[in-house]
């Protein structure tokens, strides 16, 4: 299976250039940006982080040491023993969580949960308004154990009913699995992510950043970023294997339909890469009609006018070299766009160079 492409290595498009200053820079200055407008960090996010520093606390002491913030490490081992976390408590049994909740002054009742939760999508939510409500008892360290508990209870008492949590754990299984070169294991999960996200978000919500509103700030990754990652991560596969470009069609096809109302920015890099992996597939013709359509509807945007371009002009793309019509495309877009950033420049000498 794949790896991923280092940023230092050569681009898989076959341009000659070094990824990072190819394809990783457009897909990256086509909308791959952080949102200054998203929601706060969650108590999951937060929980999640936590439990990274109980997995590697030497990590974490060389860090802040490095930084003038040298941490006790007696202090820091007491911590991770006495606080409560994401592991600590997935090892526990339901009957001792229950009991611990008991402990702490937290009524629950199987039954009553189970009612509770026909009415949420988030479990850290339901925790907030039917338990941390409640006259508990719980203090310091303990304050994060009714979260926890709730996480947890969630799985284990309705395992078939989807909600937030489980998205985002879902999310953070593929990031992980990606920061282990198994690049077929990420798309794997990720593929799930976006069936449950179609079927968590409602119809009405038209846009990317609407549908992590939405989400409230459960989610350790907003899905404005991680559906970028998604598609990039489906280009990486497909450089390899052809079918992981009919995978990102079927994808991009479904955000566009979905979220259409999402930022130019996003909608662009969508539009780009569905036509461009019907060319990596083969089918020109496609491809030429939906980059035709992509510039008719954003005229203004150079990246529709270089990828149309870059499927002509680049190496690597199955028998569609025709340097004359990439130089036409490329030629439209410095008429139609205003090229900041000189990416229309660039290519036409790439042409030029190929030329010589």
């Amino acid at each position: 299976m794949s790896r991923k492409i280092g940023r230092n290595e050569p681009c898989p498009c076959g341009s000659g250039k070094k990824y990072k200053r190819c394809c990783l820079k457009k897909k990256l200055s086509a909308g791959a940006e952080p949102r200054d407008d998203m929601p706060s960090i969650g108590i999951l996010p937060i929980l999640r982080i936590d439990q990274e520093f109980k997995d590697n606390p030497e990590k974490y002491i060389e860090h802040m040491s490095e930084y003038g913030y040298p941490l006790d490490k007696e202090k820091m081992d007491e911590y991770i023993s006495e606080s409560w976390g994401l592991k600590k408590v997935a090892g526990m049994s339901t009957e001792n969580i229950i009991g611990k909740l008991k402990e702490l002054n937290v009524h629950f009742s199987v039954d009553e949960f189970k009612k509770q939760a026909v009415d949420y999508k988030s479990s850290i939510q339901l925790a907030k308004d039917h338990y941390y409500t409640q006259d508990h008892h719980a203090k310091g360290l303990d304050d994060d154990f009714i979260a926890l508990a709730i996480y947890e209870l969630w799985k284990r008492i309705l395992p078939e009913k989807l909600n937030i949590e489980k998205i985002d754990d879902e999310m953070q299984d593929g990031y992980t699995a990606l920061e282990e070169e198994r690049l077929e294991d990420c798309i794997e999960g990720w593929g799930r992510v976006w069936e449950m996200v179609k079927v968590i978000v409602p119809g009405h919500i038209d846009s990317i950043s609407e549908a992590d509103h939405y989400m409230g700030n459960t989610l350790t990754q907003h899905l404005y970023n991680w559906c970028q990652d998604l598609e990039m991560e489906l280009y990486v596969a497909g450089v390899d294997d052809v079918s992981y470009f009919n995978k990102r069609i079927k994808y991009c096809s479904e955000f566009c339909r979905l979220f259409p109302e999402s930022d130019e920015r996003i909608m662009v890099n969508m539009l780009r890469a569905e036509a461009e992996s019907y060319a990596r597939s083969g089918d020109i013709e496609t491809a030429d009609k939906l980059f035709n359509d992509l510039i008719n509807k954003y005229p203004d945007d150079v990246w529709g006018y270089v990828g149309w371009g870059d499927i002509y002009a680049l190496k690597g793309l199955p028998d569609h070299k025709d340097h004359k019509k990439a130089e036409e495309i490329y030629q439209l877009g410095l008429e139609m766009c205003d090229d900041e950033d000189n990416v229309i420049r660039e290519r036409l000498g790439y042409l030029k160079e190929g030329e010589q």
